[in-house]
């Protein structure tokens, strides 16, 4: 089935660029079809932006290039950052936008677009309220997501709580009947004139080409780490041999390509730090969602790094390792994700009933572990950390038996990319909006500067998924 929609959409797109029909000897009519808004991508940022314009009586069109919806968001774990007062006054936790507004900017090295960060972090905390009016029912805990720095994560308490928001998202588009196009890949925006508006898209599909005219488009089609090529433009050590975190097992299509990045810059569309590529370790040797409960030894069994740190911190901390590799360790005190028993029993992680038996597994002399992990056990008593300043210990690791896990780096997020404002708009060269375009998700840049920090991405597409849904639709209606 698969084999044999690559194979049509491959001729599809050939004629596309020829001029010619679908099929050798065949003159396919035309295909149009018309909506107030076309969403490029059902990922979290496109459903957000599908599902508000139709709730504003728009007339919503959807494309996706994969044959099923959720992109990036329905496999990500599912932490969410916003102030939360109801549950974080209860940990003695105080928080607010303001707060957050700083720490996103510090996060980012202050490269991020000031406005779009206060845009972020003043909606933020209407998420809670909006994912719940969809159906989410959200878990009775506050955390600090792996690199988050701050203890104001929320998530479904599911493994992959990203199936929740995706589930909830699909089902309120349907309600208020969005046109949803699967294998529907987007190839051109069509924009009229050098100085028009955008009205539509050209795209394929399994049937050929096939032309979508809308008063306005949202491009809401992901990031580029899966993109080879593109990525290793802008940091040349990228190359084929990293993997991403949507596409762990190297087995799969890639589907997070920047193909509207790419669409966008063609008719003019301006990009934002492109270069600021975030990995973070995936291969699964952690257990845990959360910062405080593990430690992270390098092959010679010693600390290298600030556990709770930034992203891009551990990130380079752990390409000096000897192998560019690292153990993550914890015990029987930390709270596990559902996926903990498939990765023992696929060997990914191993079951431990002794720090000697830690030791012959990650080859270490089992004295120098264990002093080791005393040293860590009375910083993590004092909540001090004079090596490498870590603040966040949930625990103690001292109870038998204990996790262990090898991880290293995978490509997981852009955070540069279309140049928008405020209002999703997506601007030019010059800082011109475009007519009739919007953008959203991690599509965009400037929201994150230089390292985006964990739980912040699920926040922005959605806060920007749903201003672009918005604005989109009142520019159709006032049309």
């Amino acid at each position: 089935m698969f084999g044999k929609y690559r194979l049509r959409a491959g001729l599809a797109a050939l004629c596309l660029v020829s001029g010619g029909s679908a099929f050798a000897g065949q003159d396919a009519p035309e295909r149009v079809i018309s909506s107030d808004v076309l969403v490029i991508g059902a990922g979290g940022a496109g459903l957000n932006a599908a599902v508000t314009a139709a709730m504003a009586n728009a007339k919503v069109i959807v494309l996706e290039k994969q044959p099923t919806v959720g992109g990036a968001t329905i496999i990500s774990g599912g932490s969410m950052n916003f102030p939360d007062p109801l549950r974080q006054e209860k940990m003695g936790i105080k928080d607010s936008p303001d707060l957050m507004y700083q720490q996103v900017l510090a996060a980012g090295d202050y490269r991020n677009d000031p406005a779009l960060v206060r845009t972020l972090v003043d909606n933020a905390p209407d998420l809670m309220g909006w994912y719940e009016s969809l159906g989410v029912k959200w878990a009775d805990r506050v955390f600090e997501p792996f690199g988050g720095l701050f203890p104001r994560g929320h998530n479904t308490g599911a493994a992959a709580a990203g199936r929740d928001y995706v589930r909830v998202l699909y089902n309120a588009a349907k309600a208020h009947n969005v046109d949803i196009h699967m294998n529907t890949r987007a190839v051109d925006l069509i924009r009229d004139g050098a100085s028009g508006p955008v009205t539509g898209v050209k795209a394929v599909d399994e049937d050929g080409a096939i032309t979508f005219r809308a008063k306005a488009v949202v491009i809401a089609t992901g990031g580029f780490a899966g993109n080879v090529k593109m990525r290793m433009k802008y940091d040349p050590r990228l190359n084929e041999s990293f993997r991403t975190t949507a596409n762990p097992a190297g087995t799969g299509p890639a589907f997070n390509t920047g193909d509207g990045i790419t669409m966008a810059q063609k008719i003019g569309g301006d990009v934002v730090g492109m270069d600021y590529i975030q990995l973070i370790p995936f291969t699964g040797g952690r257990v845990t969602d959360y910062v405080g409960a593990d430690i992270w030894l390098n092959s010679d069994g010693k600390r290298f790094v600030n556990e709770g740190g930034r992203r891009d911190v551990i990130t380079e901390a752990i390409m000096r390792q000897k192998g560019q590799m690292c153990w993550v360790i914890t015990d029987e005190q930390s709270v596990k994700g559902a996926t903990t028993e498939g990765k023992i029993r696929s060997g990914v992680v191993f079951k431990l009933n002794s720090l000697k038996e830690v030791a012959e597994k990650i080859g270490v002399d089992a004295k120098a572990l264990q002093a080791t992990l005393d040293a860590y056990n009375k910083m993590a008593a004092q909540k001090k950390d004079p090596e490498f300043g870590r603040t966040t210990f949930t625990q103690l690791i001292n109870k038998p038996p204990y996790y262990v896990g090898v991880e290293r780096e995978s490509v997981h997020f852009t955070q540069g990319g279309l140049h928008i404002n405020s209002q999703t708009q997506v601007l030019d060269f010059d800082g011109n909006a475009i007519p009739g375009l919007f953008a959203a998700g991690e599509t965009t840049g400037g929201i994150h500067g230089t390292n985006r920090a964990g739980g912040n991405s699920l926040t922005a597409i959605s806060v920007f998924g749903r201003i672009a849904g918005k604005n989109a639709a009142a520019l159709a209606q006032a049309q």
